[in-house]
């Protein structure tokens, strides 16, 4: 009898564990970038009048480019590093001001033949400067974080994505033909 217990005990631990590495704790504290002033953003309400549309920078990774129909949110970006090209495609769910989302990044440029997958999350908020931000982590495969931090600033001006960053349907990065397939 004590066998199957410590199996079950083992088990479910093991499960735990597993599961804290695929769903962080959803919260962002820090300093308010405009002010040095702490903040503590964690899932909520959306701010009003706010959704996660928009161009963005990240200071990770350069021009991100968000469009938010409902609940569903979908994507691009694009950076350069060192002498290679990457481009990448995000899909997201929003529930409040909380974005649960996946990525793919085509590095095909650089003889990367594969793309890189993974997910995150990010937690939209307005700053003391009352511009929109999004912070949040990423990470590998079926993880939403672990990948690294990363953070958003929206542009007050509008931008489109280039052609170059994937701007285009016809034009996708991420197909083997070049067409979208969604």
């Amino acid at each position: 009898m004590r066998a199957p217990t410590t199996m079950l005990t083992l088990g479910l631990l093991t499960a735990a564990c597993a599961s804290t590495q695929t769903h962080p704790n959803y919260r962002y504290a820090a300093n308010d970038p405009a002010t040095l002033v702490a903040v503590d953003v964690r899932p909520g309400a959306m701010p009003s009048g706010e959704s996660f549309s928009g161009s963005f920078h990240s200071e990770q990774i350069g021009d991100v480019f968000l469009e938010q129909t409902g609940d569903l949110v979908v994507g691009q970006y694009a950076y350069n590093r060192a002498s290679c090209r990457a481009t990448g495609h995000i899909e997201g769910r929003v529930e409040g001001n909380l974005m649960h989302f996946s990525w793919t990044e085509s590095q095909r440029l650089c003889g990367r033949i594969a793309p890189m997958t993974g997910h995150g999350y990010m937690l939209f908020w307005i700053d003391s400067a009352q511009n929109g931000r999004a912070n949040g982590e990423w990470g590998f495969a079926e993880n939403e974080g672990g990948g690294g931090p990363w953070s958003l600033f929206r542009d007050r001006v509008r931008r489109q994505p280039t052609p170059e960053e994937g701007g285009t349907r016809g034009d996708n990065p991420f197909s083997a033909d070049g067409n979208a397939g969604r």
